[in-house]
């Protein structure tokens, strides 16, 4: 087919770092509208997954050939930093796989059951079928232990003592969900050292691919470390209640700055692309949904009034869904030993709940892909802003 050049038009749908470990990039569209990739791929299986992973991340159809190193290497060198897309690919000598989706539940605040909510959500996605992964990290208070009365005998902080490697700390419990514990101690993210949020970082990187979802519950609050953290996962969930919503709209704003803090140092002061930060919102313990709706409302609107007035970078919060309140229920089910999904799984709490598992699971739309930053791509940034002080 000659000689095949790289077309920069469609370059900011991919990763750079992937098409340079993946060895392809995009030529054009043919007659038909199907995007054409070169890629060096050495076999059939190659092949198929660049189409699959590139028709994923564009929307398009896409037709993949051939193409030798030389010819890869020569285009590589045009490509700039491109923009990041919502997942990475892991490379295990010949293997190529995806990772699972990395979630981060935070709150501005405690009581407005953030960890309640993170373990429903843990259950429902396994009743989807998908092999869940909790990560307690709140190592001041270990709620979810307390909650769950499952008290393995290491925690996140032997990880962080680096006697273990979070693979060695995953328990499956009875659910059929795998937990990570926390700590009742004095250690908080606030106190974690440089080296040691790069360690998390890649470890989670690796283990994630053995997964389909990875759920962090972080503690409550909104110190510069919790949000770095949930700025890590591919979506971010801020849970705030009617009582407590402008703390929910104070956490947003929080990691809208720190997005916008990481992603300047990315792209540069003469950009004029649109960066945009899309956290989910639940409105917990309402007493109808339509509460929660006109809340949320609230939320977004003081958001478009107060923080959107520059162009470049966007805050956009998107509205999850509302759970609502039954403190006698989620008694009942907790001082049982059990949980609102095994004991009540039909109530109208309980599908509550299930919409918003279900919605987390559909966010693959192309409002929220488009311009997104991926997570983990941002967490390394996050790394990478200023050189540690102490001796790694």
């Amino acid at each position: 087919m000659g000689e095949f050049r790289l077309n920069p038009k469609y370059i900011q749908k991919f990763d750079a770092e992937d098409l340079k470990d993946h060895q392809f990039f995009p030529i054009n569209k043919n007659q038909d509208g199907k995007l054409i990739i070169a890629s060096v791929g050495k076999n059939k299986n190659d092949l198929e997954f660049i189409q699959s992973t590139s028709k994923l991340q564009t929307g398009l159809e896409v037709e993949v050939f051939q193409i030798e190193e030389k010819s890869f290497l020569r285009e590589y060198k045009l490509i700039g930093n491109g923009i990041y897309h919502r997942f990475i690919i892991i490379q295990r000598g010949r293997k190529i796989k995806p990772r699972g989706e990395i979630f981060a539940v935070i709150s501005n605040k405690g009581g407005v059951g953030k960890t309640t909510l993170s373990i429903e959500l843990s259950y429902q996605f396994r009743r989807m079928g998908l092999k869940t992964l909790l990560v307690d990290m709140d190592l001041g208070n270990a709620d979810i232990s307390n909650k769950l009365k499952e008290f393995p005998p290491n925690t996140l902080y032997d990880f962080f003592a680096k006697t273990h490697s979070l693979d060695e700390l995953t328990n499956k419990l009875e659910l059929g969900i795998y937990f990570i514990p926390g700590e009742s101690g004095e250690f908080k993210l606030a106190n974690m050292t440089w080296s040691q949020k790069q360690r998390f970082f890649r470890e989670i990187t690796k283990i994630s691919s053995s997964y389909d979802v990875v759920l962090l519950d972080l503690g409550a609050g909104i110190s510069r470390d919790v949000i770095d953290f949930a700025l890590l996962a591919d979506e971010s969930v801020i849970v705030t209640t009617p009582k407590d919503f402008i703390s929910g709209y104070a956490a947003g704003k929080a990691a809208f700055t720190r997005f916008v803090d990481i992603q300047a140092k990315k792209i540069g002061d003469d950009s004029d692309e649109e960066i945009i930060f899309s956290p989910w919102y639940v409105l917990n313990q309402v007493k109808n949904y339509q509460q929660g709706v006109e809340y949320f409302k609230t939320i977004k609107k003081t958001s478009n009034n107060h923080i959107n007035q520059q162009s470049q970078f966007k805050f956009v919060p998107e509205y999850l869904g509302s759970v609502l309140y039954d403190r006698e229920m989620i008694d009942s089910a907790y001082n049982s030993q059990k949980i609102l999904g095994t004991c009540y799984p039909n109530s109208e709490l309980g599908r509550s709940i299930l919409k918003i598992a279900s919605g987390l699971m559909h966010v693959k739309n192309e409002l929220k892909l488009q311009n997104k930053s991926s997570g983990l791509k941002r967490f390394a940034r996050i790394l990478g802003l200023a050189k540690p002080q102490e001796v790694i």
